[in-house]
């Protein structure tokens, strides 16, 4: 067994609390683009999921612009 202090202890119960966050909320995102998909008129609440959709796409292709990468180094990691 590897010697844990309170510290370190503290450390991990933060990290897989932040996971577990993050994980609920792009899980409630996912649900929120499955209802825009099923849906087939266009509502006030669609019209904001698409935008943080597209906010989210503009931030990450920014993001590659600034570091260099190349469309076909970031595909792989998107997908799997």
């Amino acid at each position: 067994m590897i010697p844990m202090s309170d510290t370190d202890v503290q450390d991990v119960r933060n990290l897989v609390a932040k996971q577990n966050a993050e994980y609920e909320m792009r899980q409630k995102a996912l649900l929120k683009m499955k209802k825009v998909a099923e849906r087939t008129d266009i509502q006030e609440e669609d019209v904001s999921v698409l935008q943080n959709l597209n906010n989210a796409l503009l931030t990450r292709q920014e993001k590659e612009r600034r570091l260099g990468m190349q469309r076909s180094q970031t595909t792989s990691k998107y997908i799997s």
